[in-house]
Parts: C-alpha cells; sequence; structure tokens
C-alpha cells in the first residue's frame, strides 16, 4: 500500500511540476528576455512589463507553494485544497476552451501548437488522480510526508541560483527564439526542476520519512 501510495503522490506531484513549467519559463524571460516573452491565457496577457505581468509569477510561486506545504505534513486540509484546485482549474480551463475558437497552446521557442482539446484527457486523469489520493490522505489511511518547516534542499536551491547567470547570459546572446534561447530556457527549465525538488523534497528518496496521522489531514 504505501508503495502505491508514493507512486501515485509522485505521479500528481510530477504532473503539477511538469505543468507549471510553462509559467516559470514565461516568468523568466519577462525578466531577463521581455522581447519574446509575449503570452496570453484567454482575456490575460502581457509582455515584459506590460499587461497582467504579475500572473506568471503569482501562479509559480503558488505552485512552489503547494509543493512546499505538500512535504510538511500539516494544513492538509489547505493543501488539499490548493492541489484540488490546481488540476481542476486546468482541466476548466481546457473543456472551456476547446469550444472557443481557435484555441491553442503554442510554445513559440519549439514551433509546437496544440489544440485545447488535446489536454482535456490528461488534465482531467490527473484531476482524478489528485481526487484520490486527497481522498486517501482524508481517510488516514495512507502516509503523508513529513518534513520540518525549516528543511530545504540548500544544495538544489544553490544549483537553482547558480545556474540563473547561465540563462541570464545566454538570453543576452540569443536572439528570436535562435540556439542560444533555446539553450537559455532548457537551463531556466532546469533551474525550475532544482526549485521545486528544493523545497517539496528537502531530502533524498531514502530518507523519505512518512506517517500515517489522522491528525495530519
Amino acid at each position: 500500500m504505501i508503495g502505491k501510495t508514493i507512486n501515485l503522490r509522485t505521479a500528481v506531484l510530477t504532473w503539477t511540476v511538469f505543468i507549471a513549467t510553462f509559467f516559470w519559463t514565461s516568468t523568466m524571460r519577462l525578466l531577463l528576455k521581455p522581447e519574446i516573452s509575449s503570452w496570453r491565457i484567454f482575456n490575460f496577457c502581457g509582455k515584459g512589463a506590460v499587461g497582467e505581468f504579475w500572473l506568471l509569477p503569482l501562479i509559480a510561486l503558488l505552485v512552489l507553494f503547494t509543493l512546499y506545504l505538500e512535504s510538511r505534513g500539516r494544513l492538509r486540509r489547505l493543501y488539499h485544497f490548493l492541489i484540488i484546485s490546481w488540476h481542476t482549474l486546468l482541466t476548466g480551463l481546457a473543456i472551456y476552451g476547446s469550444f472557443r475558437t481557435n484555441s491553442e497552446v503554442t510554445f513559440g521557442a519549439w514551433g509546437i501548437s496544440l489544440s485545447l482539446i488535446w489536454l482535456i484527457i490528461p488534465f482531467a486523469f490527473f484531476s482524478v488522480l489528485t481526487l484520490l489520493l486527497v481522498r486517501q490522505e482524508i481517510k488516514g489511511i495512507v502516509p503523508v510526508p513529513i518534513y520540518e518547516w525549516s528543511k530545504i534542499n540548500w544544495s538544489m536551491l544553490a544549483g537553482a541560483v547558480l545556474i540563473l547567470p547561465l540563462a541570464y547570459i545566454l538570453f543576452h546572446l540569443g536572439t528570436g527564439f535562435n540556439l542560444m534561447v533555446k539553450l537559455a530556457i532548457i537551463i531556466t527549465i532546469i533551474q525550475w526542476i532544482l526549485l521545486a525538488e528544493s523545497l517539496g523534497r528537502p531530502k533524498p528518496e531514502n530518507q523519505y520519512k512518512l506517517t500515517v496521522n489522522n491528525s495530519n489531514v
């Protein structure tokens, strides 16, 4: 049971980090390469410091906070609310967008465009997995991670900070979405993973501390 639960938790959290990558890399482009930072989410849009520029970093920070909260084993109701809201909101937006004309998810740096209708199934699937994981936690039949509030993986956090100058240099050497800019974006993806791991998993997996305790729910 513990192994299956850890796998379910890993699947939900990995998907959470994966989807939020867009918001972090877009945030870094806003800061480091504003001329190629145009973005739009339905009626919200921006470029550099123009428009709702605050939305992308706010979402990234909320996801980081959710990941941080998940591994502490406290304030479980708040964590459940945040993680369920995140996945159900994404699913709802994908469904809503699929009924709008020319609604697509576009990754300009990679020349990829997808109709929102293709995202409904994976978003809905992981929403169901999230609800299942939360239900198991609430019933008190599965373990939850317990780390102290002050525990952070400082080596990963340092790595995320140390590669920032490299991303800055590559962004400023590049133009448009050429190779230099693509490499800079890859650096920011690595940076996001390091940030998520540093806050969400302050210890190696073999030191994963678990408990089953209804009072934590």
